[in-house]
């Protein structure tokens, strides 16, 4: 099991269409974004006024109502803590580079973290927790999706405040969101160690070797829901994976190892402190933090 379920060879410009989230993926360079067209509902076009208002989400003629090729706004959600002096100001340049809006939630944070989230025009709602939720990271999630749905965008990005989008990455977002049949976007991500020339390789160190979903279109009436897990949510909720989308190659370096080793260690007895007996995680993979050795490969951006 991976610590961190991000929250997860050479670019291809434009990747396969998988009917789930979860699914292994393989690509096809030949392959166009028209041909990867697919009907969602499996319905072709018959009408779809025999499909009854479950009450939650109306089926299918809802979603294709919001399906757009074209003007999507795209707005970037992280929840935050206390990220003074670490990699936030570097995460908000890069956003406010390639998304139209950014939400914020801060639990609570005793450092100052709010204001420098003020100073950037594209953060457009910004909610600051009197108490911390983070022991209950479930509601933490909830609490930012509810504050994201809320400025109605069309896609949200879901990142936290130690990732960088590759040059690629970011090149590539804007033609991923606007088409009209794939509902979510999955990416490689990659624990950097110890700076971020490397990253991490090894039998529990494998986020970049499966796709992680980290953008979502967001669709009005779709029952949308957490795990009630207090440790280690996933970033998107939970059915978002029966929806139909796309896994790509591209790159996103997550930098929550980059730092010293004393940061290490920090987390190390974070991860103990909040779940000792490995009921959200794997105390193994707890325990690997603290190699002396790890398996470091180079790091390398799309050619």
């Amino acid at each position: 099991m991976m610590l961190d379920p991000k929250k997860r060879r050479q670019h291809v410009n434009v990747p396969i269409v998988h009917r789930d989230i979860r699914s292994e993926t393989t690509h096809t360079p030949t392959e166009t974004l028209e041909s990867l067209r697919v009907d969602p509902e499996g319905q072709g076009d018959q009408d779809t006024a025999k499909h009854q208002d479950t009450g939650l989400f109306r089926e299918p003629f809802s979603v294709r109502r919001v399906r757009k090729s074209q003007d999507n706004k795209l707005t970037a959600m992280l929840q935050v803590r206390n990220e003074r002096g670490r990699y936030l100001e570097e995460v908000l340049d890069d956003l406010s580079e390639f998304v139209d809006e950014i939400v914020i939630v801060d639990d609570a944070s005793t450092d100052g973290t709010p204001d420098i989230c003020r100073a950037y025009p594209k953060v457009v709602r910004l909610e600051v927790l009197e108490k911390p939720l983070f022991a209950e990271e479930w509601r933490l999630r909830n609490a930012l999706w509810q504050a994201a749905a809320g400025t109605s965008p069309d896609w949200l990005l879901s990142i936290d405040a130690d990732e960088l989008y590759s040059t690629e990455a970011k090149k590539a977002i804007r033609a991923l969101i606007n088409q009209d049949h794939a509902d979510w976007i999955a990416f490689r991500f990659y624990d950097m160690w110890g700076g971020r020339t490397h990253y991490r390789e090894d039998d529990l160190w494998g986020l970049h070797r499966r796709h992680t979903a980290s953008l979502v279109r967001y669709m009005p009436g779709y029952p949308y829901f957490y795990p009630q897990q207090n440790h280690h949510v996933p970033r998107l909720p939970l059915p978002c994976t029966v929806l139909p989308g796309i896994s790509t190659e591209l790159k996103v370096q997550h930098l929550g190892w980059a730092g010293s080793l004393e940061d290490r260690v920090r987390k190390y007895l974070r991860y103990k402190r909040i779940d000792p007996h490995g009921e959200w995680g794997s105390l193994e993979h707890y325990e690997s933090i603290l190699d002396p050795e790890p398996r470091l490969i180079p790091w390398k951006e799309e050619q």
